[in-house]
């Protein structure tokens, strides 16, 4: 409980710092700067909190040489949480999208690659190299390391070179996006369900590609993650509807609603139906506009929330480099307490790295979307 305790304080004056120090600095976009939603900052909260999980799991994977969870639900929720409303999210903003408008599959597709595969496949070539230093012993077969690197290609990890740590290199995050694109694909169907219309060309292309990955996808694919993404149906569903309740959704009983049952979630078993479902509750609210008594409004957070997919991608290759090439602690003589004072210097890390990777990287893509598309991808 100690470390726990630690690592979460450390976690809240990482961000309180990293608040402070960009409150002036010009690096958040006029979209966003002009935007009132609370998405924005949420997703800021929830890709900094995965770095809490893996910067823990990572010291227990140097300390017994297993990558698992721990003991504590709370630390192990701060990985789980955060992906469930991620998943949510992306559940509720496509489906509004397809639901309240004639949809343009073509830019839809073209805004998902330009969201996700730049930057991605800038992970990717970070985790090759490093896969590479690592392995420089190893002589694997090049069609082997081929075929690897097309399976990173279509979001599945694989060892690079006969490295057997590669998927650590970046905590293998990348088996959201896995799910992430099921979605994207099930979109056309999801279109005929809800608005009883058939996209017949979509539909054909969508199956066609999403039966070509499935052979690889169904070793890696679990049902219950499913219902995350009913969720955020759901609310884009029910929104208007709810939105006519003679409720203060902004106001302090839904804040102290929201705030109660995240923390129920954080003691619930990870991944349970219980916890999928009641995390709802606190995820509609954000979409009807609570922001945690302003909280998700911070200017840092928001910052935070645009550069949050490179802060996901990279967060497990900052403590990678960190502990395993740069042996910056001595797992030899372990000691969590000790190993927690670092997490400032991750987290503050990951993020500036991450600020400058959205600019470099994927602004510039996502300025070339249309206006249609780029209104949604800072939030996808």
């Amino acid at each position: 409980m100690t470390v726990t305790l630690i690592l979460i304080t450390l976690y809240a004056l990482s961000i309180a710092l990293f608040c402070f120090a960009t409150r002036r600095l010009p690096i958040l976009s006029q979209d966003a700067l002009h935007r009132v939603s609370s998405l924005d900052g949420l997703r800021g909260v929830l890709a900094t909190a995965v770095i809490v999980h893996h910067f823990i799991v990572s010291y227990y994977w140097h300390v017994n040489g297993v990558w698992e969870t721990t003991d504590s639900r709370v630390l192990n929720n701060m990985g789980t949480v955060p992906v469930s409303l991620f998943f949510m999210i992306t559940g509720y903003l496509f489906t509004a999208k397809i639901y309240r408008s004639e949809p343009k599959w073509g830019q839809i597709l073209s805004s998902r690659i330009r969201r996700i595969f730049p930057m991605y496949l800038f992970s990717v070539a970070l985790i090759t190299a490093i896969a590479l230093h690592q392995s420089a012993g190893i002589s694997a077969p090049v069609m082997d390391t081929i075929k690897s690197l097309g399976r990173w290609v279509i979001l599945i990890g694989s060892p690079i070179n006969g490295f057997p740590d590669t998927v650590r290199i970046n905590a293998s995050v990348q088996w959201t996006l896995l799910y992430e694109a099921v979605f994207y694909l099930s979109l056309p169907v999801l279109y005929c369900l809800l608005r009883r219309k058939l996209p017949g060309m979509a539909v054909v292309v969508a199956l066609i590609v999403l039966a070509c990955l499935w052979g690889e996808y169904h070793h890696h694919f679990h049902n219950r993650f499913i219902k995350l993404f009913a969720v955020g149906i759901a609310v884009a569903v029910f929104e208007d509807r709810m939105r006519q309740w003679k409720i203060d959704f902004s106001g302090v009983r839904c804040t102290l609603v929201a705030v109660a049952i995240l923390l129920i979630c954080m003691k619930l078993k990870s991944y349970s139906t219980l916890q999928m479902l009641i995390l709802g509750v606190p995820f509609a609210l954000f979409v009807l506009g609570n922001s945690l008594h302003g909280v998700l409004e911070i200017r840092g957070l928001k910052i935070l929330g645009e550069a949050s997919f490179s802060i996901y991608l990279l967060h497990g290759i900052v403590i990678y480099s960190v502990f395993s090439l740069l042996d910056a602690y001595d797992f030899a003589t372990p000691d969590p307490l000790s190993y927690s004072l670092y997490l400032p210097l991750i987290i503050l890390l990951t993020s500036s790295i991450s600020v400058a990777t959205y600019w470099c990287i994927e602004h510039p893509f996502l300025r070339k979307a249309s206006p249609s598309a780029k209104a949604t991808l800072p939030n996808a």
